[in-house]
């Protein structure tokens, strides 16, 4: 899915994503209410993906409700989900607020509880934050791509790079 040989690692790119600001300008934030709604990812102009989505703004119970079904390449199994993150707020400098996810990931037996303004969901079943998902971002991947090949020439990356500048 868009991975390079040379790295193993996910990027936020390949992933689908959910992001604070995407909510802010759709109004899912406003109204103190709970506010239905859907969301579908493309990739080539082919949809690859949709789920529901309920945000609650009720005052001591602010969450993002996700709702999908999840099917399991190999086997082709299928699997509801239907889960929680929670939403908090940070008062900004000049007036207002700044709406965050909080990761609702279980990490080696730890929640993360990260605070963050985007959710991925990447190779896993769940939304969670970059760091849960071990994602890294396309360029930094590409900054690296030619490591082992100067490497073979007998080259450190370093002394390439002052060669090449």
């Amino acid at each position: 899915m868009g991975r390079w040989s040379y790295s193993n690692r996910w990027t936020v790119e390949d992933s689908k994503k959910i992001t604070t600001k995407f909510l802010k300008t759709h109004k899912y934030f406003e109204g103190g209410e709970v506010r239905w709604g859907s969301l579908q990812w493309t990739r080539n102009g082919q949809a690859n993906g949709n789920i529901s989505i309920n945000v609650s703004m009720i005052e001591g119970d602010e969450h993002i409700q996700f709702m999908y079904t999840q099917t399991d390449r190999q086997s082709g199994e299928k699997t509801e989900l239907d889960y929680k993150a929670r939403i908090v707020s940070t008062a900004c400098n000049y007036g207002g607020k700044r709406w965050w996810f909080v990761c609702p990931l279980v990490v080696n037996g730890r929640t993360c509880n990260r605070r963050v303004g985007v959710l991925y969901l990447a190779s896993g079943k769940y939304f969670g934050c970059r760091h849960c998902h071990s994602l890294t971002y396309t360029s930094c991947k590409e900054n690296h791509k030619f490591d082992s090949m100067f490497r073979k020439m007998g080259v450190s990356p370093k002394m390439a790079k002052e060669i090449f500048k």
